[in-house]
């Protein structure tokens, strides 16, 4: 399967805090340079993927972290 998303972004949904990991691969690919529509689009087409799959709890983690780029957190959560 092609996917749109780079391989940490899913590799976060193994993590212990997959929220936490999924917004540092987040947070990494911002700071390598990826813009931020990029990885937008990105985490859309993850989101997609894992509602087609019925992964409801990862879906929800992406959901979040999307919530952290848009700036719809605390400060501390906040991705640039």
């Amino acid at each position: 399967m092609t996917t749109d998303w780079p391989a940490a972004f899913e590799e976060a949904f193994a993590a212990p805090e997959p929220t936490l990991a999924l917004r540092e691969a987040v947070v990494q690919a911002r700071t390598a340079g990826v813009e931020r529509d990029a990885v937008e689009r990105q985490l859309r087409a993850l989101r997609g993927h894992l509602q087609h799959a019925g992964r409801d709890a990862d879906e929800d983690v992406v959901l979040e972290v999307m919530d952290f780029l848009a700036g719809w957190s605390s400060p501390h959560m906040k991705i640039d």
